[in-house]
């Protein structure tokens, strides 16, 4: 297998916001895999994944250590007491009917010093928000960031409110994915940057413990 197709989902945006070498990572939402084999290409760690999607866990299963298929709040149970470093979420947290709960319950797995690593949609992306101001719509789709299984939606000042309150101190954050739009950047000017948070498509972070 090509390195092209075994990171074909691999997130490297995100290797940005990692600050430390990971030695043991559990990975919700894993998909098939990618970015926590990067991870383990990349540092020789011990890494960790569980997803709802039976095809996905299959294809996981080849690439990292165990992999565990089911309901985050299921696979939870089964996972060994201080044992991650590293809990990375990237785009899980927004399909979480309690994401309170699930990090309430999740801590009980993590090291103490550990380092959450997430990205979360922003419900401000301009293209989201030109929908709902202008074309006075709301529809949901098959992904994105009105994908119609999310049931939570963020901004930024909301995703650094939601991270605190469950639990985390965030020690870095970033918004990735920008827009490429000339029509965004000349409307930001015209606000002197008020709406520059709009840019972004997804918000990245890192957090510790508190």
């Amino acid at each position: 297998m090509t390195n092209r197709e075994y990171y074909e989902d691999a997130r490297p945006e995100m290797l940005a916001f990692l600050e430390q070498p990971p030695k043991k990572c559990m990975e919700f939402g894993c998909s098939s895999g990618g970015f926590s084999a990067l991870l383990k290409e990349k540092y020789g760690c011990e890494v960790w994944g569980a997803d709802i999607d039976l095809p996905s866990v299959g294809a996981a299963k080849e690439r990292l250590d165990k992999v565990f298929h089911g309901d985050a709040y299921e696979v939870i149970r089964e996972l060994p007491d201080h044992q991650f470093d590293y809990l990375i979420c990237n785009d899980i947290i927004e399909h979480l009917y309690s994401p309170e709960r699930f990090f309430e319950e999740v801590k009980r797995c993590l090291t103490p010093d550990a380092i959450l690593i997430c990205s979360l949609p922003n419900v401000r992306h301009w293209k989201t928000f030109n929908r709902y101001l202008f074309l006075k719509d709301w529809k949901y789709k098959q992904s994105g960031i009105l994908d119609y299984t999310h049931l939570r939606f963020f901004t930024k000042k909301s995703m650094k409110r939601s991270i605190r309150n469950w639990g985390f101190e965030i020690e870095k954050i970033r918004g990735i994915r920008p827009t490429k739009s000339p029509f965004f950047y000349l409307f930001c000017l015209i606000t002197l940057g008020f709406i520059s948070d709009m840019r972004f498509l997804q918000y990245g972070f890192r957090a510790k413990l508190k």
